[in-house]
């Protein structure tokens, strides 16, 4: 059964290097970061990862810099890893508290082969109203273009972790609503806001939206994989959060799935989406 990670991280080298002064100057990527324990990991480790558990495609980012150059560095060395390894899907970071700076930088990694945005993520301020609003040129610019939007979301109670932050729902579904033909993804089961799709009009609001496994199991019991399994089976994305975690620890939930669901959440609802 063919496999595609919706949800992988990479850092060139020398920013993985640079830990300590990147997250000096960096608070968000400090909370993720500082912590030497803290996994990283650069191109040819992903392919080792692939290559030993069987994962057939990848889509890898980096990390959302406020630090223009960094984040074109960054953009640049992912674009290279997907140059070199077909298997890689590569997509782009922006820092979105430069609207026009973001749209620019999509546009120049859209160009350059880049597959969508994201994983776009809020760990020192959470979402709210002006990080929707900072959000709508790129929005619109990906609405124009086909791609999707991948954006971090968290839950809102359950156990404290270094970036976790509040999420007010409801700006995300307004924002979602004013974007009806923007195809997003909601990493880590949207923080929740997944069950609400048993709410018609979040339901009928929410066609493009899809979810993602990442880090599910620091997260949610297994009960979830027979969830998303029946009640949104061709939403849901296989995700692993590589390097947090690899596709080996969510192996024994995934195969207490029916073949055709497995099918689905492990290739064919990333294979539409992404068109490979």
């Amino acid at each position: 059964m063919a496999i595609l990670d919706a949800h992988t991280h990479v850092f060139p080298p020398e920013v993985i290097c640079r830990r300590d002064e990147i997250s000096a100057r960096d608070s968000g990527f400090s909370l993720l970061y500082r912590d030497p324990r803290a996994r990283m990991a650069d191109g040819k480790d992903l392919a080792v990862y692939m290559d030993r558990e069987g994962v057939d495609m990848s889509v890898a980012f980096c990390f959302p810099f406020r630090d223009a150059g960094l984040v074109r560095l960054v953009n640049d060395y992912v674009l290279e890893c997907a140059r070199l390894d077909a298997r890689i899907l590569p997509f782009a970071v922006v820092d979105t508290h430069d609207e026009k700076a973001a749209v620019s930088e999509a546009e120049r990694c859209l160009r350059k082969g880049a597959r969508g945005v994201g994983e776009m993520a809020y760990y020192e301020g959470g979402f709210g109203a002006d990080e929707r609003r900072r959000l709508e040129g790129l929005a619109c610019f990906l609405e124009q273009t086909g791609l999707p939007l991948l954006l971090h979301l968290n839950e809102q109670v359950g156990h404290d972790y270094p970036g976790k932050t509040p999420v007010d729902f409801a700006e995300v579904v307004r924002f979602v609503e004013t974007h009806p033909s923007l195809r997003m993804i909601l990493a880590h089961m949207g923080g929740g806001i997944c069950f609400y799709e048993f709410m018609p009009e979040i339901e009928k609001a929410f066609p493009l939206v899809y979810y993602d496994l990442a880090a599910a199991p620091f997260l949610y019991s297994n009960a979830l994989y027979a969830f998303a399994a029946k009640f949104l089976t061709k939403k849901v994305l296989f995700g692993s959060d590589f390097p947090l975690l690899t596709l080996a620890r969510y192996r024994a939930a995934l195969e207490g799935l029916d073949d055709e669901a497995k099918k689905l959440i492990l290739y064919e609802n990333g294979r539409r989406l992404f068109g490979t």
